[in-house]
């Protein structure tokens, strides 16, 4: 086959993001919709991590290539606090820094997929993780779960069918995005012994791990009997302090893969930029203070979803989301359809299907990206359209395109 214009087959199999169909209409709109669709915080990372703060503190040779697996000062902070907050056994060197926790996540599978290899997917889950396992030429084997879970469901019955000679991997995440899903030590530890028993990796996607809601706690499954040498835990600072626009993760793990690790991120960034890592040294240092201070603030958020959103949820245990189920709410019009009318109401959410393909009917409806009382006023919006929605009635004077998927 000639080479031009042949493209890589996985790469070329990468959907582009669902909301992006929304967005000719947003750039449309007066002005734009209160945003519950996005997957940040309005709240100011601590003050010392700040780039007006950093500057003083960084190093002489800031200008020069860094190690590829990251500053040992960032590491040695990050072993520091995440060890006060009891994962035990860590060291630098089984701490690698990351491009966020997206790059952390990737480097993993890089170190395990062979291509053909089967990574299970406990649905609903983070949308780019999907993409990563196609680019690896790998499938994804999606597992309704968290739901079910919570409802009370078995662990290992829910997983244990779909397990093949050809999986490799399961991802979970907890506190889950995008349900707010926080599962419990006996819950773990049923999914810790089947990884054992088959001898599987596991990719534990804790990026939330700062914001489980009391009574509901984080466990580090990593520190589970067994579970050190195949678990790959993943962390970043966009969730843990606000510094999205830094991209600095962390991701953990046995010396011996992560090395492997190490060198995918050498032949590909090569190193994360120093300015971001010292950012989030300082945020990792001085912000435990605020950490409490943001965790109360988003459990408010969530108190305040869960007494006014009027739909089928779950109520979130921690992270930054809820999970609506608006089946019984659409009949016959198309979800795309009405978030493109809750658009020009005044209020953005995303559509389910980017979190799995069970989930076309579905929305995430984020409360730590707003005030509280941006986020009330957005909620009185919803509960007003999905109420219009029930009517069967269309929004009164507006013309909505047709929009696929």
């Amino acid at each position: 086959m000639p080479a031009y214009p042949h493209r890589n087959a996985a790469a070329s199999r990468l959907s582009p993001a669902i909301f992006t169909r929304l967005i000719p209409i947003i750039k449309k709109l007066p002005k734009p919709p209160i945003p519950l669709h996005i997957g940040d915080t309005w709240i100011d990372p601590p003050v010392a991590s700040r780039v007006e703060n950093t500057v003083q503190h960084l190093p002489d040779n800031v200008y020069a290539y860094a190690a590829p697996n990251g500053m040992v000062e960032a590491r040695a902070a990050f072993c520091e606090r995440w060890t006060r907050r009891g994962f035990s056994g860590l060291d630098v060197d089984r701490v690698h820094v990351s491009v966020g926790a997206t790059g952390g996540v990737s480097a993993a599978l890089h170190a395990w997929c062979e291509p053909g290899d089967e990574v299970i997917l406990l649905a609903p889950f983070w949308p780019l993780v999907r993409g990563m396992i196609t680019g690896l030429d790998c499938k994804a084997v999606e597992v309704p779960f968290y739901r079910r879970v919570r409802e009370g469901a078995d662990v290992r019955g829910l997983i244990e069918p779909h397990i093949t000679d050809k999986t490799s991997v399961i991802y979970l995440c907890s506190p889950n995005n995008p349900d707010g899903t926080v599962l419990t030590r006996e819950q773990l530890q049923s999914l810790a012994d089947l990884c054992i028993e088959k001898d599987l990796w596991l990719l534990s996607d804790e990026a939330y791990t700062d914001y489980a809601f009391a009574p509901n706690e984080h466990h580090f499954i990593a520190t589970f009997p067994g579970m050190a040498e195949r678990t790959a835990s993943v962390y970043t600072m966009s969730k843990s302090y606000a510094l999205a626009g830094i991209r600095i993760g962390f991701l953990c793990g046995d010396p011996q893969w992560l090395e492997t690790a190490r060198r995918v991120t050498t032949h590909s960034v090569y190193n994360v930029n120093v300015p971001s890592q010292v950012s989030a040294m300082r945020a990792i240092q001085t912000g435990d203070d605020w950490v409490e201070e943001v965790r109360d603030r988003y459990q408010t958020g969530a108190e305040l979803v869960a007494s006014r959103l009027q739909a089928d949820f779950l109520p979130a245990q921690g992270g930054g989301y809820v999970f609506a189920n608006l089946d019984k709410d659409l009949g016959d019009k198309q979800l795309l359809t009405w978030l493109a009318e809750l658009l020009h109401e005044g209020v953005s959410v995303s559509p389910g299907q980017a979190f799995g393909n069970d989930f076309s009917r579905w929305i995430r409806v984020c409360y730590m990206s707003v005030p509280l009382p941006r986020l009330e006023q957005a909620l009185d919006i919803v509960n007003r359209s999905l109420d219009r929605l029930r009517r069967g009635d269309d929004l009164p004077g507006v013309e909505i395109p047709p929009i696929s998927l």
